[in-house]
């Protein structure tokens, strides 16, 4: 299994967020734009993620979907010959 860049980041920013969440829990801790703002990202980073292998998995749907319709169309045509 291949962690690239965004799940790598996902989760540095998910920790980040936990830990500033407790934090500012148990007192002195940064303002809770702070800990709101790591959190967005956080999710922001992990649909990234997920919308960029929707696409992939789309474009394999489409090859697969092309190479079917010419292997239907290669089928009768040779078929009438």
């Amino acid at each position: 299994m291949r962690l690239d860049i965004k799940e790598i980041l996902f989760w540095i920013f998910l920790v980040l967020a936990i830990s500033l969440l407790l934090w500012n829990i148990f007192g002195n801790s940064p303002s809770e734009f702070v800990t709101i703002i790591t959190l967005i990202f956080a999710v922001i980073i992990k649909l990234w993620s997920i919308s960029d292998r929707q696409i992939k998995g789309e474009m394999k749907f489409y090859v697969l979907a092309k190479d079917f319709k010419e292997h239907i169309n290669n089928k009768y045509i040779h078929k009438k010959d």
